[in-house]
């Protein structure tokens, strides 16, 4: 039976609840139900029609998916009957509890959590098949780090084989290593820390904190796998400054940064200019904490990660607290299937608000909204949008990027750790601390 997300007798927080609501797959072919939250649910860029909604096609808003509560008559769908099952009728979104905003570039946003604007579908059909592209071709070269740096001696070319010799072999590290000292562990999921945030740590004690910090040691308890299941495996690569999974905070010992992707940072500059921040902070002064009034001019992306999602991924409710200034934009770009985001506060005590991000979906936290509870519990499966389908004058790469994204989901964030006007102290570099 499911539960309210403002439950107070659970011993779950309203945003783990949440989570568990959604991550839920204990019954084949039922999808967790929609119409749950759906008083709060928000869906900005669904196609009119809902015969073109790959949401609806897909059966996300189908009678099958409720629990007992909703449909007393529910059974497991068996498509061996040869019945097409009940897709469900697709309801009315809410929006009246949110602020609709224009840009200057004339672009439709909308207010949806303090400091929190969903632009939806900000991004072109072509737009979205470039930035699918450029994940995959460019960001993933070196010398962006990847999930899978530590562990296998990854291909400088690894798209280009995936494209062209995705049977390639890759070998771990410490089969080709000449290092007498690893880990005899797998790799493990990280458990859930609570981080100081950057902004009262300071820029002096991460980097004293960090010069104790050598680097993950590879993995003596993996195989050898091919091109095609590393691509697979992959969860992200790391764009400009260099985040520290294990520390959660950004390398500042490097005497140069990684360069941002200099297309990637006007994208998301021209995002930020077009926003009218003072619609948006209404209720602040422009001369405020947050700064917003400067953001137009003066944001500058200087990292990112780019997040690679396969259909069953998830990604655990946190917080970002590692940049300096803590309210200077984040940017989120979504690519391929739909996701649900829960979106919260400041406190996993508040229920989140679900959202489904679509492909070419911009969502932009700032100020308050920055110190929001977030997370991905769901990719939604079935969804991904007919304009990523291959053709036959696709190029190679492109058709491989398809491939890719036939069963997942690509998230680009950007943010800016140093605020305008920082000067990093002038550091004599260790040697490198990230492979």
């Amino acid at each position: 039976m499911p539960v309210s997300l403002d439950d107070t007798t659970s011993k779950y927080t309203a945003f783990r609840l949440a989570e568990k609501h959604y991550k839920n797959r204990s019954v084949k072919g039922k999808f967790p139900s929609l119409r749950l939250h759906q008083d709060s649910l928000i869906d900005l860029s669904r196609p009119i029609s809902k015969e073109d909604d790959p949401v609806w096609l897909a059966g996300w808003w189908s009678p099958f998916n409720e629990s007992d509560d909703f449909n007393h008559s529910w059974k497991p769908w068996n498509s061996s009957k040869g019945k097409e099952r009940d897709k469900g009728e697709r309801p009315d979104i809410d929006t009246s509890g949110m602020k609709q905003i224009q840009l200057a570039d004339g672009k439709q946003g909308w207010v949806v959590a303090p400091g929190c604007i969903l632009i939806p579908q900000y991004l072109s059909v072509n737009d979205q098949l470039n930035l699918v592209h450029s994940s995959l071709a460019e960001y993933t070269l070196p010398p962006n780090p990847l999930s899978l740096s530590t562990h296998y001696d990854v291909p400088k070319n690894l798209f280009e084989l995936y494209a062209t010799e995705p049977n390639s072999p890759v070998m771990p590290k410490y089969l080709i290593s000449s290092a007498e000292i690893h880990s005899t562990q797998p790799p493990r999921s990280r458990p859930l820390i609570e981080t100081e945030p950057a902004s009262v740590l300071g820029y002096e004690e991460i980097l004293a904190r960090n010069k104790t910090w050598t680097g993950d040691a590879p993995s003596d308890k993996l195989k050898e796998k091919t091109v095609l299941q590393l691509m697979t495996d992959m969860r992200w690569a790391n764009l400009g400054l260099i985040y520290q999974w294990t520390t959660k905070s950004y390398d500042f010992g490097r005497e140069e940064s990684i360069p941002f992707p200099k297309e990637l940072a006007e994208l998301c500059h021209t995002v930020v200019a077009a926003v009218p921040w003072a619609e948006v902070n209404s209720d602040q002064s422009p001369t405020g904490s947050s700064g917003w009034k400067n953001w137009p001019n003066d944001y500058k992306p200087d990292t990112g990660i780019v997040n690679f999602y396969q259909v069953k991924d998830t990604l655990m409710g946190h917080v970002d607290r590692s940049e300096l200034d803590p309210a200077r934009p984040l940017v989120s770009l979504s690519l391929g299937h739909c996701a649900i985001l829960l979106l919260g506060s400041a406190s996993r005590h508040d229920p989140p608000r679900p959202i489904i991000l679509r492909s070419g979906d911009c969502l932009v936290m700032s100020g308050e909204g920055r110190q929001a509870y977030h997370g991905v519990p769901r990719i939604m499966d079935g969804t991904l949008p007919s304009h990523f389908s291959p053709l036959e004058s696709d190029t190679v790469t492109m058709r491989a990027a398809k491939q890719f994204i036939s069963s997942a989901r690509i998230n680009i964030n950007a943010r800016q750790v140093f605020p305008p006007g920082f000067e990093r102290p002038v550091v004599m570099a260790e040697g490198p601390k990230s492979d």
